[in-house]
């Protein structure tokens, strides 16, 4: 991902963007209406000065009333979230469009109504200046009317457990699917060991603390190609970092001036939360927490921890079917080695926390096994690997927990023949 990608997405997040920039493009339409005024030409027809402001005071008088219900609207769907899923996907509903652009189109016919109010009763507006404002008016309340429409759907899925769990899988989906980002960030495999000789090797670190957000793989690519080098970064997006943690490794090599150490920091961006955007692993977490907070003894909903299960399993699937186009992906930045995801990982995230909370529950159980079986089924190794201990995890834990001897029987049984159908397939 380049650096004004990403810094355009975490644009998308801020509310004041788009109403900022309609009001702006609302602000110079009025102005073009004032030039206008100057041209030689006849309006088709004539509006009265009297009946613009008129109709503007109406506008701007009904504009502020709803532009506060939607922000009151919106901001209790965010507080929604924070209560009934995770407070970490309230981020994630801040992005719907739908809202935003609602937001926008009522900020903005408010600013309209109320600059076009003051430069209509300061300045003397010609016939033709007047139709353009009337032009603009009658366009800015169709754009109102249209989004409002579009919006009273919206506004009653938002906030609500099951479209906030679509959005995160959305989201993660996007990310799990993004060669670059469910692979080596464009750079070439690196092992995951740690044992490697860094006799001849630098280490670097941060002088920060906090979520690693994004890379910049281009300028380190840079970097590697002025020291004549090959960079290892040992940490992804997603990774805590602090100042003993090391970022990357500039192999062999043992000193590097202060200049490319500061291009080397900086090439790494740290914040106090993680961004689905740029760190698959997010989404399972967040997904794990919906579940996790319904499986709580005062909301005890375990329909809910089921469908995260759910949308887990077709995450999983759809990072395995992407991994198998990794081997062919060309590597974009040869000169840096990236650790790649690790299954063990992937399924840690997504699942201990709902194996734990979800144990003294059968149908919670039957359903994670169920989940396990279809993981190993999927022809990636690793994943396989992960889902046979993951499964045996969660069996122990259901069958130390669950109340009844005869469910604890069937789970058994069920994950006896799950791992004798997986035991075939490899025949």
């Amino acid at each position: 991902m380049l650096k004004w990608r990403y810094l355009l997405m975490q644009l998308r997040t801020r509310l004041w963007i788009k109403p900022a920039l309609t009001g702006l493009a609302a602000t110079v339409w009025i102005e073009t209406a004032f030039i206008a005024s100057n041209w030689r030409m006849r309006p088709p027809f004539e509006i009265d000065r009297e009946l613009m402001l008129s109709l503007l005071q109406i506008l701007a008088s009904t504009m502020l009333t709803v532009a506060i219900f939607a922000v009151t609207a919106m901001v209790g769907a965010y507080a929604s979230v924070t209560t009934t899923a995770t407070p970490r996907a309230s981020r994630l509903v801040m992005q719907d469009r739908s809202s935003q652009n609602t937001l926008a189109a009522f900020l903005s016919a408010f600013i309209y109504a109320i600059v076009a109010l003051v430069a209509l009763s300061a300045i003397p507006y010609g016939g033709l200046g007047r139709f353009f404002l009337f032009v603009g008016y009658v366009g800015i309340v169709v754009w109102v009317l249209v989004s409002f429409i579009r919006w009273v759907d919206q506004v009653s899925k938002l906030g609500r457990v099951h479209d906030t769990i679509q959005r995160v899988e959305t989201a993660a989906l996007e990310a799990f699917t993004d060669p670059i980002l469910a692979g080596t960030l464009g750079g070439k495999p690196a092992s995951l060991s740690t044992g490697d000789n860094h006799a001849k090797s630098l280490v670097i670190h941060t002088p920060k603390i906090g979520y690693l957000q994004f890379v910049d793989m281009e300028a380190l690519q840079g970097v590697a190609e002025e020291c004549k080098s090959t960079l290892r970064l040992e940490v992804r997006p997603g990774a805590f970092l602090d100042r003993c943690r090391p970022l990357l490794i500039v192999q062999g090599i043992t000193s590097l001036d202060d200049e490319l150490k500061e291009r080397l920091v900086r090439a790494f961006t740290l914040g106090v939360e993680r961004h689905v955007e740029s760190d698959p692993r997010f989404g399972l977490v967040m997904l794990a927490e919906i579940a996790d907070r319904a499986l709580s003894p005062g909301i005890n909903d375990p329909g809910t921890a089921i469908a995260v299960i759910g949308s887990q399993v077709r995450l999983l699937s759809q990072w395995a079917d992407a991994t198998r186009e990794l081997d062919q992906a060309k590597v974009q930045f040869p000169k840096i080695e990236v650790p790649p995801l690790d299954a063990e990982d992937l399924l840690d995230d997504a699942f201990t926390p709902i194996a734990r909370d979800g144990a003294a529950m059968f149908e919670v159980g039957m359903r994670l096994q169920k989940a396990f079986r279809s993981l190993q089924s999927l022809e990636h190794p690793l994943l396989a690997q992960a889902a046979r201990h993951h499964a045996q995890l969660a069996l122990h834990q259901a069958l130390d927990k669950v109340p009844t001897g005869y469910h604890r029987d069937k789970l058994r049984a069920f994950a006896e023949s799950s791992q004798r159908i997986n035991n075939l397939g490899k025949l």
